[in-house]
C-alpha cells in the first residue's frame, strides 16, 4: 500500500494465510502418510540398485585404466636402453596412460561423493515409525510454529502463490526439495460479487430461477446445492443476499414499470427512495444533491411532500460516475 500511496503503483495480491498455512500442512502430511514414506524408501531402494550398477561400471572403468598403465610402464621397462627412439615413445605412451588413469581417478572420487548417504535398515524402521505419529506430532498444542516450519524447510523450497487478477480463485505452486512441483487452486475472500470469477452466471442463474417463480430462500438453497459461494467468509447464501442480488440486477424497466403502475409516475421519475436503491447510495446524500441542483428534481404537492426525481438510462449513468467521484 506505501508504494501504491507514494508512486502509484498497482496494490499487491493478498490474500489470508491461514488457509495457506493449511494447505502447505495437508500436503505435507500427505507425503509423510507411511504409504508415501513406504514408497519413497521404495525409490530409496532402487536408486541403491541403479547406484550400485554404477559403481560395478566405474569399477571396471578403473580396472581397465590400471592395466593400460601398467602394460605401458612393463613396455617402457622392456625397451633395450640403446633403443632410445623406441623408449621415448613407449615413456609418452605410459605418461598419458598415467594422465588418464588420475583423471578416471579423480572422476570416480566426485561421483563416489555426489551419491546420498545409504539409510541403514534400523533408520528406514525408524522412519517407518515415526510416520504413524506425525499428524498427531503436527497438530499436537505442545508443538510450536518453528517446530514445524524446522520439518517444513527440509521438504519444501518455496511455495508461489499467484491471484487470478481480482477474483477469489488463488494458484498455488509448492516447489518440493528435489525438484518435484505440484499445482493447487484456492478461494481467498473478496469485497464485491462483481469480483467472483463466475459473477455473470451467478447473475443469470439467479434471474432464471426467479423467473421459474422460485421464492428468495428457495433459489439460495439452490444455489448452495449447485456450488456457488459468495464473495465473503460465508460459505453459503442466504435469503437477504438472493434480494439483494436481485435488487441489484433485475432489467430497469421491471423495477420502474413496477413503480411506475404503484404510483403512477411519469416517464423515466423515481422516488427519491427508489432511486437512492438504484444507485446504491444514501437517500440522504442523494437528497443533498437536489438541494445542490445536481439533479431534476420536483416535490409533490400532497401530504407526505415527497420529492419525484428524473432519471432515464443515461442520467443514471451520469449519476453513477457522479457517486463514484464523490
Amino acid at each position: 500500500m506505501r508504494h501504491k500511496v507514494d508512486y502509484g503503483e498497482p496494490v499487491c495480491q493478498s490474500l489470508a494465510g491461514n488457509k495457506l498455512d493449511a494447505l502447505v500442512s495437508e500436503q505435507l502430511l500427505a507425503v509423510l502418510k507411511p504409504t508415501a514414506l513406504e514408497l519413497s524408501l521404495k525409490a530409496a531402494d532402487d536408486i541403491d540398485q541403479e547406484r550400485a550398477r554404477l559403481h560395478c561400471h566405474w569399477r571396471q572403468k578403473m580396472e581397465r585404466v590400471h592395466f593400460d598403465a601398467e602394460r605401458a610402464a612393463r613396455q617402457y621397462h622392456a625397451v633395450e636402453p640403446e633403443n632410445r627412439l623406441v623408449a621415448r615413445e613407449l615413456e609418452s605412451r605410459w605418461e598419458e596412460a598415467l594422465v588418464k588413469q588420475r583423471q578416471a581417478e579423480e572422476e570416480y572420487a566426485r561421483f563416489e561423493h555426489e551419491q546420498p548417504s545409504r539409510l541403514s535398515e534400523e533408520e528406514k524402521q525408524s522412519i517407518r515409525d515415526l510416520s504413524r505419529d506425525i499428524p498427531a506430532l503436527w497438530n499436537a498444542e505442545t508443538t510450536i510454529s518453528k517446530e514445524r516450519q524446522v520439518i517444513l524447510r527440509h521438504l519444501v523450497d518455496r511455495v508461489s502463490v499467484d491471484v487470478q487478477g481480482e477474483t477469489e480463485v488463488v494458484d498455488i505452486t509448492i516447489h518440493w526439495a528435489g525438484g518435484f512441483v505440484s499445482q493447487h487452486a484456492q478461494t481467498r475472500p473478496v469485497a464485491r460479487y462483481e469480483q467472483l470469477q463466475d459473477y455473470e452466471r451467478l447473475v443469470a442463474r439467479i434471474l432464471e430461477l426467479r423467473e421459474s417463480g422460485r421464492t428468495c430462500r428457495q433459489i439460495a438453497d439452490t444455489l448452495n446445492d449447485e456450488g456457488f459461494r459468495p464473495p465473503k467468509r460465508r460459505d453459503t447464501y442466504n435469503t437477504a443476499m438472493v434480494r439483494q442480488l436481485l435488487a441489484r440486477n433485475l432489467p430497469r424497466q421491471t423495477k420502474r414499470k413496477k413503480s411506475n403502475e404503484r404510483h403512477q409516475l411519469q416517464a423515466n421519475e423515481w422516488y427519491l427512495a427508489d432511486l437512492a436503491h438504484e444507485l446504491q447510495m444514501p437517500t440522504v446524500t442523494l437528497h443533498r444533491w437536489i438541494q445542490r441542483e445536481w439533479v431534476e428534481s420536483r416535490k409533490l404537492d400532497d401530504q407526505r411532500g415527497r420529492w419525484v426525481l428524473w432519471a432515464d438510462d443515461d442520467e443514471i449513468d451520469r449519476l453513477r460516475q457522479l457517486r463514484s467521484t464523490k
